[in-house]
């Protein structure tokens, strides 16, 4: 239950979508399913759209997310691999719990998303506040939304990096504790579950 709140708070980062596109645009409309400029000598065009990583179970996405899930169990009720869409929830099973610190979720979602990418700069205050670039995400088009809890007990972050055709939502949710997830750390492993 504690984990589906902790990712209802993704469903922020989706105010990304309809919003004001960068003056780039998708080059030739191909899909590639590698993430150009992620260490995979890739020539795909910087504007590419994607498609979904070829992921087939949410071990190999506990792979790169490895430090940041230790010690939580894998959700299999809220996690799911679908064609458009791909959930792994590491979180307690419900009645678990036995001390307020346990409560802890890790997620990862990746879904279809817009091919076109939202300007900053064409949001004013609200844009500089939440989204952010890095020239990693430069090199793939890409962009990232940053949300944090820092008036909640339950502290954590919440990240979304949008590329051209693909989102991936990552979210660290704990109790009373700092999430271990920043925004350095949500574009390195949203490129490398992009890799996938």
């Amino acid at each position: 239950m504690f984990g589906a709140l902790a990712l209802a708070a993704a469903s922020l980062a989706g105010c990304a979508v309809g919003a004001p596109a960068r003056d780039a645009t998708p080059a030739s409309g191909a899909k590639s399913g590698t993430a150009a400029g992620a260490g995979t000598g890739d020539a795909t065009p910087a504007d590419a759209v994607r498609d979904l990583p070829k992921i087939a179970s949410c071990d190999e996405v506990g792979a790169v997310v490895a430090s940041y899930i230790d010690g939580i169990p894998l959700s299999q009720e809220e996690s799911y691999i679908q064609s458009d869409e791909i959930s792994c929830v590491w979180s307690p099973p419900q009645g678990s719990i036995t001390d307020l610190s346990q409560i802890q979720t890790f997620g990862v979602t990746i879904s279809e998303g817009e091919d076109e990418i939202p300007d900053p700069a064409a949001l004013g205050d609200y844009g500089s506040k939440l989204y952010f670039t890095d020239p990693r995400l430069d090199a793939v088009g890409g962009i990232a939304l940053w949300l944090t809890t820092d008036t909640s007990v339950v502290g954590g972050g919440t990240g979304t990096v949008l590329v051209p055709g693909v989102e991936v939502t990552l979210v660290d949710a704990r109790w009373d504790q700092n999430a271990y997830l920043d925004k350095d750390a949500l574009v390195t492993l949203g490129l490398q579950l992009l890799a996938l």
